[in-house]
Parts: structure tokens; sequence; C-alpha cells
């Protein structure tokens, strides 16, 4: 085989070899979005009608919460609070969700606009919002929010 035959070959073969592996890359960063999206979905539903022991699966046990108000909250307080009822939303819309992966760790940005309240504190009305998952055992856990409150 000629050298620059061989070359050419090799070149391809590379080429080919790179494509499929950022194919499969994209699937699998692809596969995590559509994942995250459901369990943002399944926790703005927890939210609304209150579901602590949903909210207690899908929370990591060193999860913190900067609430809109910049108070710091933790997973037991917020589950506790869903439990007792001290928190409660009669309506939650998220929207604007981007959702970044890296690895076993990614970050969600988006809008929430809700009405309800916290320990007899209003919470209504719109936010940005940052969230943090991280991939333990094959599972996406949140473990950080921050929100900010959007004023008119």
């Amino acid at each position: 085989m000629k050298p620059r035959a061989a070359f050419f070959i090799f070149g391809l073969t590379l080429a080919i070899g790179l494509w499929g592996v950022h194919v499969v890359a994209r699937s699998s960063s692809d596969k995590s979005k559509d994942e995250i999206r459901a369990l943002e979905t399944a926790r703005n539903e927890a939210i609304v009608h209150g579901d602590a022991a949903s909210l207690e699966r899908m929370t990591s046990d060193d999860y913190t919460f900067i609430t809109l108000r910049g108070e710091l909250r933790t997973k037991a307080e917020i589950v506790k609070g869903f439990a007792t009822g001290a928190f409660r939303y009669s309506s939650r819309e998220i929207s604007d969700l981007n959702i970044r992966v890296y690895g076993n760790a990614a970050v969600v940005t988006g809008l929430s606009t809700q009405k309800g309240t916290e320990n007899g504190k209003d919470y209504s009305g719109d936010y940005r919002f940052t969230r943090v998952y991280v991939k333990e055992n094959g599972r996406w856990l949140t473990v950080a929010l921050q929100t900010t409150l959007i004023l008119n």
C-alpha cells in the first residue's frame, strides 16, 4: 500500500471513530437531560401536591437551598415543611429550563411562577433558579438550589 493511501485510510478511520464517540457522548448527554427534565417536572408536581415522600427521594441528604429571601434550608427542613403543611403551593409552573450536563453533575437554570406560602410567609411571584444535580449510584439527586426573586 502506498503511504498516501495508508495515511488517507488512517485519517478516515480516525474521523469515523471520533464521530462515533461524539454520537455516543451526545446521546448520553441527551438522555441525562431528558432524565433531569423529567425530575424537574416530578419535583414541581411534588411541591404543588405537598408530596414530602417524593421530595425526600429526589433530594440528597446534604442538600442546601437558599430561598428567594436569602434563608438557608436543609433537606430535613424542606421535607418537614411539606409533610406538616407549613409549605403550601396552590400553583407553580416552571419554564425556560436550560440543562447542562457535566459527566455525573448537571446544572439547571429556569424560571418559576408560583403562588404559595412557607411558614406563613408569602412566597408567590416569579423567580429565577439554579439547581445542581449529581448522579449517584445511577440516580440523579438534587444537591443544591438557589433562587432569586424577579422584581417588577
